[in-house]
């Protein structure tokens, strides 16, 4: 038996291991445990190290918070892990309170017109003084866009 604990590319591996011990004859069981930190496997509650993510996650908001609080008009960007699920991103800016905007890639959003991110965000600075936005990796240059509009 061969039990593969790891992601995409190790169970992608241990597919092609199985599909070598098919070809040659050999008999041996195949089994995939996942592991990943995005915890976006279906039918899956939790997979390992989703907890700890968030937390670690928490104090890179709580330090872009700081940050945007301490200058005039000031906006922190934390990006953070989740290509295709923005379950890190949402979680971690649930548990800390602190985000103004959370961007994930399973919710569209615009960046321009009246019910755009950067209408809100130009709304947050003039209301509140400072935003802190969160992105998922998987949402794309959205980060970019966002600080080259108030540069």
């Amino acid at each position: 038996m061969l039990f593969v604990l790891g992601g995409n590319g190790t169970h992608a591996g241990a597919n092609v291991i199985h599909k070598e011990c098919c070809r040659r004859g050999v008999k041996v069981a195949v089994v995939g445990v996942p592991k990943t930190i995005d915890n976006d496997i279906l039918l899956m509650d939790k997979t390992f190290g989703f907890e700890t993510t968030v937390e670690e996650a928490q104090r890179a908001i709580n330090s872009a918070y700081i940050e945007a609080h301490s200058a005039y008009h000031g906006i922190g960007i934390v990006k953070l892990m989740g290509r295709s699920s923005g379950f890190i991103a949402m979680h971690a800016s649930l548990a800390s309170g602190r985000i103004d905007i959370c961007l994930i890639p399973e919710v569209p959003f615009h960046l321009h017109g009246p019910h755009g991110v950067l209408r809100h965000l130009k709304y947050l600075i003039e209301t509140k003084g400072s935003a802190v936005v969160c992105v998922a990796k998987g949402v794309g240059q959205v980060s970019h866009s966002i600080t080259s509009v108030f540069h």
